[in-house]
C-alpha cells in the first residue's frame, strides 16, 4: 500500500526498519517490536519473529489492509467460513491463514474459507475443504488459491498480472522459492516458504530459513531436494551447511558467529573475504557475535603453509623469513619464535637472538615495553649504539666511507655520542685510538685515557713520544699551571721557573727562582750551592757559586760554613766584620740588625733576625727565609722546615742533607720535601743527577720530580752546563782569591821539585852503591 492510501486508512506510515502494527510504528530491531518482527520494509515486516508463527491465538501482525485472523472451528467440528481445527497453520506477512476448511464444500481463497467461490478462484469443486487447481490471476498455495497482485496473495508472489501459465505464480517475493518441479501448472504450488519442512513435490525449505534459493534439481520420489538457505529466521545462524541453528553450532575455530540484522545471522569461515580473513584458517571473534566491524575476527593461523599471521591477526602475509611466528607484511617479520626480529636499513627482517644482535656491527637491541628488536644504528658511522637516532653511538666503525679513521665524540659527560673524524674531536679533546673498546676523542683531563689531569687543551703526541700513561702534549690547563715539559698541570711551578699566565716558564738556568722573566740578573733564589748577588736596594740578582764574590770577602778562611737553603754562607767574618745574611759587613753597619757583635760573629740579633751559625739573617727575606719563616726579638719561632726552633735560642733543628722540609728528632728525621735540585726516594732526598733505589737521575739536571713508578728516571725540568761563571771574573768556583792561588801554586812547584830531586838522588845514589 503507498502513502496515500495508508493515510486515507487511517493508517501511520512507518520510516524504515519500522513495521506497521495496531495503528502505530515498532522498531523491528529492538523490543517489542523485535519480538513480533526481525525486519521491515515500507512498513511491512518481511523477517517475521519465530516465537510469533503459528501462534494464531495471541499476538497478531495486522498487514497493511488486511487483519489475517484464522477463525477455528472447534476440533471435529466443520462451519462454513472457518478454518479446520488446527489448520490455521500458513503465515504470510505476520498473520495466521488456513490451509484447510473445516466444511469440506468451502472454498479456500486468499486463505480464508468461504461457501462463494469468489471470482471462480478455484478451478474445481473443492476437495476436503481444499482448491486443487486455480484459474489465472491466482495461484495455487498450502490448498488455497491466492490473487495475484493484493495482498496477501501479493506478499508470497512477486507477480502483478497474471501468468500466461494458468493458476502459477513465476517470481516469488523473498522467504519463498518457486517450485523447481517439471511442468509446473495451475494444480501445483507455485511457491513454496523457505522454512517450510513439508515436502511440496519432493522439494523442501529449511527449518528457521527466511530467505533462500530453489534446489537446482528438483526432487524426485527418491530424493528430496532442498532449498539453499541464504538467510534465518533471528536469533538463528546460517551454517555452512545451510541449515540454521545456534551461535554455539558454529565451528569453534574455524568459524564465528556473526550477528546482522539486515542481512541475516551467520557462521562466517574464518577465511571469508568480506567478513573474515582472507586465507585465514583458525581465527577467535574480538567480541560477542554481532561486532559490526570487518574483520571481526582474529586470526591465529593461515591456510596456505608458506603464509603467517599477523600480531594484531588482521591479515595473512607470505612469510618465508626463518624461524618467524608473525609477519606484518609479506616477508616482513614482526615476532619470531625465541629470537628477536632484526631489521635491516633497507627494512629486510631476520631473527637472530640478543647476543648475535650485540655482535653485529651497526645495530642494538631496541626495547620497547616486553618487545625487544634488533635495529640499525642511526649513525652509518656507528659500530654499536645505545638507542635509535643521533648522538646515540657507544663505539664507532674503523673508518667511514672514505677511509678516515672514525672516533667517538660524547655528549656532555654522557658514554654515548657522534663518530667524527680526529679533527673534529674538538678543543680539550684528543683522537684516541683503541682497537678493542672503539677510537673516540678522550678528553684532555682524563688520565685513565692518556690525558693529564687539569688539562683543557692538548694535542696528541707523536706516536713515537707516547708513554704508556701519557699520549698527549697539554698547551692550557683549567685551573692549575702547566708544567715546562707540558707533561702534567701543577699546583705550583717547579723550581727554575715562573708562573706566566698559567704556563712555568723557564727562567735563567741559574735560578732557582726568578721574577718573571729568563734573565740572569732576575734570580730571587738560588740552587744548593749557589748564593743570591744582588745590590743591597733590590731583591733580585744573580746567582753565583757559594763563597764566592762578595760573600767570600771579609770571611774568616776556611769559616764558610752556615747551611741555609743547601748553600753556605760564612759563619765568622775577619776583625771588624760580622755575618749578616750571609756577607760580612762591618760591624759599625750592624746597627738595622740589631747584631751585638763578637770575634767576627753576632752573639746576639734582634727584630724579625734570628740568629744561625754565628750570623743574624732576616726571616722575611732570601736567605733566611729559607730556614725561618718567623722571628721575634732575635729568636726564630718558627723553622720553615716544619722543626721545632728551640724556645731558648731560637736554633732551627738541621734536617738531612738536601731536605727543605722533615719530620721526627735529630738522628731519626724523614724527608717530607726536597730542597730545588734533589727528589724524593723514600725518606730521603737525592741529587737530580743522581740515582737511587732504582730511580735513575739526569746528568746536569737542578729541577726535578721524581718518577710516579718506583724504577724509573725523574722528571728533569731545568739542566745547567758543568759549571756556572761567576759574576765577578777574578773568583772561582772554589771562592780562593788569585794571589791564594799564586801562592799555593808556587808551594806546589817547590814540592815537586824537591820530590823530582829527591828520587834522582834515590835511584842514582842507589845504582852506585
Amino acid at each position: 500500500v503507498d502513502v496515500a492510501t495508508a493515510l486515507a486508512a487511517g493508517l501511520h506510515w512507518c520510516s524504515a526498519g519500522h513495521l506497521l502494527f495496531m495503528s502505530g510504528c515498532y522498531d523491528a530491531r529492538a523490543a517489542p517490536g523485535s519480538g513480533v518482527c526481525r525486519g521491515a520494509r515500507d512498513g511491512a515486516c518481511v523477517g517475521y519473529a519465530e516465537e510469533v508463527s503459528g501462534q494464531g491465538k495471541s499476538l497478531k501482525i495486522v498487514d497493511r489492509q488486511t487483519s489475517g485472523t484464522c477463525p477455528e472451528a472447534n476440533s471435529g467440528a466443520s462451519q462454513t467460513g472457518q478454518c479446520k481445527n488446527g489448520k490455521c497453520d500458513v503465515w504470510i506477512g505476520g498473520g495466521d491463514f488456513c490451509s484447510q476448511c473445516s466444511q469440506t464444500t468451502d472454498y479456500l481463497i486468499n486463505g480464508k474459507c468461504t461457501n462463494t467461490n469468489t471470482d471462480s478462484a478455484c478451478g474445481n469443486t473443492p476437495d476436503s475443504g481444499m482448491c486443487t487447481l486455480c484459474k489465472s490471476g491466482y495461484f495455487l498455495h498450502r490448498g488455497g488459491c491466492y490473487q495475484i497482485g493484493t495482498e496477501p496473495g501479493n506478499l508470497v508472489c512477486k507477480d502483478t498480472a497474471a501468468s500466461t501459465n494458468q493458476g502459477t505464480c513465476n517470481e516469488c517475493q523473498a522467504g519463498y522459492f518457486r517450485n523447481p518441479v517439471a511442468g509446473l501448472d495451475k494444480t501445483k504450488e507455485s511457491c513454496i516458504a523457505c522454512n517450510q519442512t513439508t515436502a511440496v513435490d519432493y522439494n523442501t525449505g529449511v527449518a528457521n530459513c527466511a530467505e533462500c534459493t530453489a534446489p537446482t534439481t528438483p526432487g524426485t520420489n527418491s530424493q528430496q531436494q532442498k532449498a539453499t538457505c541464504t538467510k534465518c529466521a533471528s536469533p538463528k545462524y546460517l551454517k555452512a551447511d545451510g541449515t540454521c541453528g545456534e551461535s554455539s553450532d558454529c565451528t569453534s575455530g574455524t568459524e564465528f558467529a556473526k550477528k546482522d540484522s539486515v542481512n541475516g545471522n551467520r557462521c562466517v569461515p574464518c577465511g571469508d573475504k568480506i567478513d573474515g580473513i582472507a586465507d585465514c584458517k583458525t581465527c577467535t571473534p574480538k567480541t560477542a557475535a554481532g561486532l559490526a566491524e570487518a574483520p571481526s575476527v582474529t586470526c591465529s593461523a593461515c591456510t596456505t603453509p608458506t603464509k603467517k599471521p599477523n600480531v594484531a591477526g588482521t591479515g595473512c602475509f607470505a612469510c618465508s623469513v626463518d624461524g618467524c611466528s608473525n609477519c606484518s607484511k609479506d616477508d616482513v617479520c614482526e615476532v619470531c619464535d625465541g629470537k628477536i626480529v632484526k631489521i635491516d636499513k633497507d627494512k629486510a627482517t631476520t631473527c637472530v637472538t640478543e647476543d648475535q644482535c650485540k655482535g653485529t656491527e651497526g645495530f642494538f637491541v631496541k626495547t620497547n615495553g616486553s618487545t625487544k628488536t634488533c635495529e640499525a644504528c642511526g649513525d652509518e658511522n656507528c659500530a654499536t649504539c645505545a638507542a635509535e637516532g643521533t648522538g646515540k653511538c657507544s663505539k664507532c666503525k674503523a673508518t667511514n666511507t672514505a677511509g678516515a679513521k672514525l672516533y667517538l665524540k660524547t655528549v656532555s659527560s654522557g658514554s654515548t655520542g657522534t663518530c667524527v673524524e680526529a679533527s673534529q674531536c674538538g678543543s680539550g679533546f684528543f683522537p684516541k685510538a683503541d682497537d678493542k673498546a672503539g677510537n673516540k676523542c678522550a678528553a684532555c683531563s682524563t688520565v685513565a685515557d692518556g690525558g693529564i689531569d687539569n688539562c683543557s687543551e692538548c694535542s696528541l703526541l707523536p706516536s713515537a713520544s707516547r708513554s704508556f700513561a701519557t699520549l698527549i702534549t697539554c698547551t692550557k690547563c683549567s685551573t692549575k699551571k702547566l708544567s715546562p715539559l707540558k707533561d702534567a698541570c701543577l699546583t705550583d711551578c717547579p723550581a727554575g721557573t715562573y708562573d706566566s699566565q698559567g704556563v712555568c716558564t723557564l727562567c735563567h738556568p741559574s735560578c732557582a727562582e726568578c721574577n718573571g722573566n729568563a734573565n740572569q740578573d732576575s734570580c730571587t733564589a738560588c740552587y744548593p750551592g749557589s748564593v743570591l748577588n744582588k745590590p743591597d736596594s733590590l731583591n733580585t740578582g744573580t746567582c753565583i757559586p757559594e763563597c764566592t764574590g762578595r760573600y767570600a770577602e771579609n770571611c774568616e778562611t776556611g769559616m764558610c760554613t752556615a747551611v741555609l737553603g743547601g748553600s753556605k754562607y760564612c759563619s765568622r767574618c775577619k776583625s771588624g766584620y760580622v755575618p749578616v745574611d750571609g756577607l760580612c759587613v762591618s760591624a759599625t753597619m750592624r746597627a738595622p740588625t740589631g747584631c751585638t757583635p763578637g770575634d767576627g760573629v753576632c752573639s746576639s740579633c734582634t727584630s724579625t733576625y734570628f740568629l744561625e751559625s754565628g750570623g743574624c739573617y732576616q726571616s722575611t727575606a732570601y736567605p733566611g727565609n729559607t730556614l725561618c719563616s718567623s722571628a721575634t726579638d732575635g729568636k726564630c719561632k718558627t723553622c720553615t722546615n716544619t722543626q721545632t726552633a728551640d724556645p731558648s735560642t731560637g736554633v732551627c733543628p738541621a734536617c738531612p742533607a738536601g731536605c727543605s722540609k722533615c719530620s721526627g728528632s735529630s738522628g731519626s728525621q724523614t724527608c717530607s720535601e726536597c730542597l730545588a735540585g734533589y727528589y724524593k726516594s723514600g725518606t730521603k732526598c737525592v741529587k737530580c743527577s743522581e740515582n737511587s733505589n732504582g730511580i735513575t737521575g739526569v746528568p746536569n739536571c737542578v729541577s726535578c720530580k721524581e718518577p710516579s713508578g718506583a724504577s724509573d728516571t725523574v722528571t728533569c725540568y731545568v739542566t745547567q752546563e758543568p759549571s756556572v761563571n761567576p759574576t765577578d771574573p777574578s773568583t772561582n768556583k772554589t771562592g780562593l782569591s788569585s794571589g791564594a792561588i799564586a801562592g799555593i801554586s808556587v808551594a806546589v812547584i817547590v814540592v815537586v821539585g824537591g820530590l823530582v830531586g829527591f828520587l834522582c838522588w834515590w835511584f842514582v845514589c842507589r845504582g852506585k852503591a
